[in-house]
């Protein structure tokens, strides 16, 4: 029964790559709401570093187009996972073939170095738009032992099989699309980024991480103890919130942090 289960939920997930979800949808949303938030002079410094794939937003997407082939060694650069019995993101230790907060330092790092190679500049201000992204969705704060929730198997109440990592980085976003509209997705986070852009954010990446890490052990939930196992609509649409919440607070912070890179530089 459990092999028969795997294997509908390995074909659904082949189909489930088709769909537009957070590596698509919430990253552009990430990115583009970000550069709205730029400045006149960032703006000018960084157009000719997404001129070719024509906005912030498709710049964002091209971390997780190389990392299947072209560049699988940054496919550990997505995520940093904790076992249940570790909740402090300070006290993380990140594998020897790199994690996402070592490797979002890093590219920031290469971002802000004036010697900087034109090519190394347009491929860290590409990554850091994902990683941002990344960090604040919960499922790549999530467990080794799932793999971010990869191996958390679900099934919606039509019978539909899906992963607890598949459902926040995207199938959640989806049902409020189809619930309402693509324009109250944007509309969502529009009104999340007027209610935080003005308050204090810390510049500090593993805090934005602890807050991805808490949000996936809160009990609402469901991803601790492998207590979620139906997905229902009701549970995506409490969390609708949450998702609008996270991509705002991604935008707002991706924003500053460019925008502080390229005053400092200037």
């Amino acid at each position: 029964m459990f092999s028969r289960r795997k294997f509908i939920f390995f074909c659904g997930f082949i189909f489930s790559l088709n769909l537009q979800a957070w590596w698509e949808t919430g990253h552009k949303m990430v990115c583009d709401k970000a550069y709205e938030l730029l400045t006149p002079s960032t703006i000018k410094t960084i157009d000719p570093l997404i001129k070719e794939l024509g906005s912030f937003g498709e710049a964002c997407l091209w971390a997780d187009w190389i990392k299947a082939e072209e560049r699988k060694e940054t496919r550990s650069w997505h995520y940093i996972n904790l076992p249940d019995s570790e909740q402090n993101i300070y006290k993380a230790k990140c594998p020897q073939n790199g994690c996402l907060i070592f490797s979002l330092h890093e590219q920031i790092a290469i971002l802000e170095d004036l010697s900087s190679t034109r090519q190394n500049k347009k491929e860290a201000l590409w990554f850091i738009g994902h990683f941002i992204g990344d960090i604040h969705q919960p499922m790549h704060v999530g467990y080794p032992h799932d793999r971010g929730g990869n191996d958390h198997l679900l099934e919606f109440t039509d019978g539909r099989q899906t992963n607890m990592h598949s459902l926040w980085d995207g199938q959640i976003i989806e049902h409020m699309e189809s619930t309402h509209s693509k324009n109250y997705f944007s509309k969502k986070v529009d009104e999340k980024i007027s209610q935080f852009l003005n308050v204090f954010h810390s510049n500090d990446i593993e805090s934005w991480a602890q807050e991805s890490r808490d949000l996936a052990m809160q009990p609402s939930v469901g991803y601790r103890d492998n207590e979620l196992e139906v997905v229902t609509d009701m549970y995506m649409e409490n969390h609708f919130d949450i998702i609008n919440e996270r991509i705002a607070l991604g935008a707002i912070r991706l924003s500053q942090l460019l925008n502080k890179i390229f005053q400092d530089s200037n």
